[in-house]
């Protein structure tokens, strides 16, 4: 009954992962027929070399071998706890199953120990070929889960279908082993074999590659590359008696728990610049409303003080100097009248993407600002080459502008600096900003993009993070910082 049981759960499983294969890509299809090919000339003509023999001695380890190997297993285990404790501490999937697939490398580690290398055979007095066997099947299981929850972070689901093939396939491996006390597929196409496939459709797909990505390649990589050294004799020779399986596994243990540090703290870092963005777009739509009420408020007086001007200046015919004044007045309500409106509009939060002229975005910018800069002194001259209309929202290309311009005032501020002046200039898709505030320090141009980051004490940081990021992943363009006499150059680039 257990049996047939279990037949039946092997042929569904096996019928899961044919429809898997089905639905992959060509080049995924290929590599599995390259497995499968491997895995059928490994059973054919090297079925009996694959099994451990009973009471063989196949490495004898001197004293330093031995330590070497003792400290590795010691490296194995602090990962273990230290990503087992960050499980608990964050509740992150991640840590987890990374700890495990550390837990059943260690297993791995102690069965074949105990089974081949001496004086390790002395010491622990167990053989368990079973054990030995399962371990690596759940290396595969666990390293699968992990590396899909890592990559998932570069492209969303992606990897969703192949580890779940792959799952479907350690499973029919531990249905093997119950069955005839030992695993099949395993034996014959190594974890190593699947977990290489992982790490090849990573590179294939995976296009923005960073640190973490590398970390998690290399350490992998070397393990890979230990193992096809071991198996092919190169490495097992008696001469070459030394641990280096489990040094390649310790070092892949200290690499990828610092890539999953690191990736998870980059990912907490971008949720806290999202938070950030979110709260700065709150607060300029909290002014935008404030700024309608105010505007709805003075229409009103506005509007009165406008229709009362017109009735003076009709008793005031004769009165030439009286005229020139109302003249004069109107003027000025007309500048508070299209000054509210200008910060209505700038304000305005709408996602809204249309073609605009970008020298009147930068005129309506300039507009806002003249007011702050011309008691400081700051002069600030925008000389239009060739203007050009861009596609997208003219509200967040103001942003920029204002963020770009309030950093340099900011900076003749606190330098002092004698006849401040900004140059705007418009040249085709090319807009440029400089001043001759000083410039900003070698040592600070690579983080100057960076979130949080900032050479002023009352800065928050994100400033300049924000403009790079609606210039670059909004606009699709570039925004880039170069230094030139007395001063700094931002170059927007669409």
């Amino acid at each position: 009954m257990f049996v047939n049981l279990l037949v039946k759960r092997v042929l569904k499983i096996s019928q899961n992962v044919v429809i898997g294969y089905i639905s992959m890509d060509k080049i995924l299809k290929i590599k599995f027929l390259i497995i499968t090919l491997y895995f059928t000339v490994s059973i054919l003509f090297f079925y009996d070399i694959s099994f451990l023999k009973n009471s063989v001695i196949l490495h004898d380890y001197s004293n330093l071998s031995f330590m070497f190997a003792v400290l590795s297993l010691g490296v194995l285990i602090s990962a273990t706890v230290y990503n087992l404790a960050f499980y608990f501490y964050i509740k992150n999937r991640q840590y987890l199953y990374y700890a495990l697939a550390q837990l059943a490398i260690i297993l791995t580690h102690v069965s074949y120990e105990a089974i081949s290398i001496s004086p390790f055979i002395e010491i622990y007095n167990f053989k368990s070929y079973l054990l030995f066997d399962v371990s690596q099947v759940f290396i595969l299981i666990f390293s699968a889960l992990f590396l899909q929850g890592f990559f998932n972070t570069y492209l969303d689901k992606k990897f969703n279908n192949l580890v779940k093939i792959i799952l479907y396939i350690s499973i029919l491996d531990l249905l093997f082993a119950l069955l005839l006390g030992y695993t099949i597929i395993t034996k014959f196409a190594p974890t190593f074999i699947w977990v290489g496939l992982i790490l090849s459709e990573a590179h294939r797909h995976i296009k923005n590659k960073d640190i973490p990505f590398y970390l998690v390649s290399v350490g992998w990589s070397i393990v890979i590359l230990v193992v096809i050294l071991t198996n092919t004799g190169i490495l097992s020779a008696k001469e070459f008696d030394f641990p280096f399986g489990h040094i390649a596994f310790a070092i892949e243990s200290m690499l990828l728990s610092f890539a999953l540090s690191y990736k998870f703290k980059m990912i907490e870092d971008e949720k806290r610049v999202q938070q950030t963005l979110l709260l700065q777009q709150s607060r300029l739509a909290s002014m935008g409303e404030m700024i309608s009420i105010i505007a709805h408020q003075w229409r009103q007086p506005l509007n009165f003080l406008s229709y009362s001007f017109m009735h003076i200046k009709n008793n005031c015919k004769n009165d030439n100097e009286a005229i020139l004044t109302i003249k004069e007045a109107n003027e000025q309500l007309q500048y508070m009248s299209q000054t509210i409106e200008n910060f209505r509009n700038f304000y305005n939060p709408s996602k809204n993407k249309e073609a605009f002229s970008v020298e009147a975005s930068c005129n309506n910018i300039l507009k806002i600002v003249t007011p702050t800069l011309t008691p400081l002194k700051i002069q600030i001259e925008l000389i239009n080459r060739q203007d050009f209309n861009f596609f997208a929202n003219s509200n967040e290309f103001e942003q920029v502008i204002l963020n770009l311009i309030n950093n340099a005032k900011d900076a003749f501020v606190e330098r002092k600096i004698k006849e401040p002046i900004i140059h705007i200039v418009i040249n085709e898709n090319i807009i440029t900003i400089c001043d001759n505030a000083g410039g900003i320090s070698k040592e600070h141009q690579s983080q100057i993009f960076e979130p949080y980051f900032s050479t002023k004490s009352n800065s928050d940081g994100i400033g300049l993070y924000i403009a790079k990021t609606i210039i670059e992943t909004e606009m699709k363009g570039k925004l880039s910082l170069e230094n030139i006499e007395n001063g700094s150059c931002f170059k927007i680039e669409l």
